[in-house]
């Protein structure tokens, strides 16, 4: 009788054993059971009963992909009737940075560097339509050009600041010329503050001159007439930050209008070129003097051993009197469609000698040549530049 009895506790303990093993399985949430077991030990037990402890490890948790960038909406690609895939991709904002202040009406230049992420070749007539947003007062499209596959492109719009303050967003997406929409949305967006009315202070008998900030230096005398002439006009691109530098760069003015038969509306644009950045400004003149106009900041990818003159643009007829630009110029000319917004050079490029004083919020600059000189200022912040013309 005691081996039945002792038979029937086994086979009990089994099935015991077996129900929790396949609970534990089938459940899709696994019990919570505690590492001890916190029921009471019988105070006699039996030498024939086997307490079974079952610890169940916690499962691991869920991996978590990183949200995409803000403005890396990935899209998916869509078939184009040739057999390839046309995508696009947000890579970088290559001017005005997410909620960068403007001043209301400040025209600004919006720039995105943007991979071709498909199979296709961005073939002539791909525009980048404005889709969504406040329009900031640009076009409804502009002009992408030709992109091979994997290859980055940067598109550029010009834009204004609106007169309200607020935040203000503006969504673009790239479209084919039979109007296929495809590719990340991006978009640009800024604030225009709230006005601030603050009183300077007023030196007293009794309160020393105020001095410079310790982060900034002194004005180079020969670049404070450019200082002056700015500040003068409302704009602030803060004091120097450091001391002016002169480095060997290269110049070349341009003409726009050039049909035009009175000269006066031959407006005057300038490219210059600074040898320690590889950096090229220009200046969209909106004058004949150049005094003032939009600026446009690039690197300069030419490289010795390159045409001088870049193959897109080799087939081109310059207007009579005037001339392709060639190398690093001709090659940012050519590759960004300047042509019909700076112009034509009527002059080879020129060697010069720059004076570079950077400030809080732009720079200081002094060109020098053989024959000409020019005083500059760019504010970064309002994405313009300004002139005057000096002795050499």
């Amino acid at each position: 009788m005691r081996k039945n009895h002792l038979y029937l506790l086994s086979i009990t303990s089994l099935l015991l054993f077996s129900a929790l093993a396949c609970t534990l399985g089938d459940t899709a949430t696994p019990l919570a059971i505690p590492d001890t077991p916190t029921a009471a030990t019988p105070t006699a037990p039996s030498p024939e009963v086997v307490i079974i402890t079952v610890t169940v490890p916690a499962p691991p948790p869920a991996a978590t992909a990183p949200p995409p960038a803000a403005t890396d909406t990935l899209a998916p690609d869509i078939s184009d009737p040739g057999g390839c895939t046309l995508n696009a991709r947000y890579v970088a904002d290559v001017t005005v940075p997410d909620d960068t202040e403007f001043a209301p009406g400040t025209t600004f230049r919006k720039v995105w560097r943007v991979r071709n992420s498909g199979t296709c070749t961005w073939e002539a007539g791909l525009q980048l339509l404005f889709v969504s947003g406040e329009s900031l007062g640009g076009p409804a499209a502009v002009a992408v050009p030709a992109v091979a596959p994997a290859a980055n492109t940067d598109i550029g719009v010009d834009l204004a600041a609106p007169a309200t303050p607020g935040t203000y967003r503006s969504t673009w997406q790239l479209q084919t010329a039979e109007g296929v929409r495809f590719g990340s949305h991006i978009y640009v967006q800024i604030v225009v503050p709230e006005p601030v009315t603050e009183t300077p202070a007023t030196p007293t008998l009794e309160s020393p001159t105020p001095t410079l900030p310790s982060a900034c230096v002194a004005t180079d005398p020969s670049l404070k007439p450019i200082w002056d002439q700015v500040q003068g006009l409302g704009y602030d691109i803060g004091c120097p930050t450091e001391p002016a530098v002169s480095l060997p760069g290269a110049f070349q003015e341009f003409w726009a209008n050039v049909d035009e038969v009175n000269p006066h509306f031959h407006y005057r644009s300038l490219m210059i070129w600074r040898s320690d950045n590889q950096g090229i400004y220009v200046l969209d003149g909106e004058d004949t003097n150049a005094s003032t106009g939009l600026l446009l900041a690039y690197t300069d990818t030419w490289a010795e051993g390159e045409p001088d003159v870049y193959p897109a643009c080799q087939g081109l007829a310059p207007p009579n009197g005037y001339q392709l630009p060639i190398r690093g110029f001709g090659k940012i000319w050519c590759y960004n469609q300047l042509q019909n917004r700076v112009g034509w050079p009527a002059e080879n490029e020129t060697v010069v000698t720059l004076l570079v004083q950077p400030t809080q919020t732009g720079l200081l600059m002094r060109v020098s040549g053989s024959y000409l000189g020019y005083l500059v200022a760019l504010d970064y912040r309002a994405v313009r530049g300004w002139t005057r013309m000096v002795a050499p």
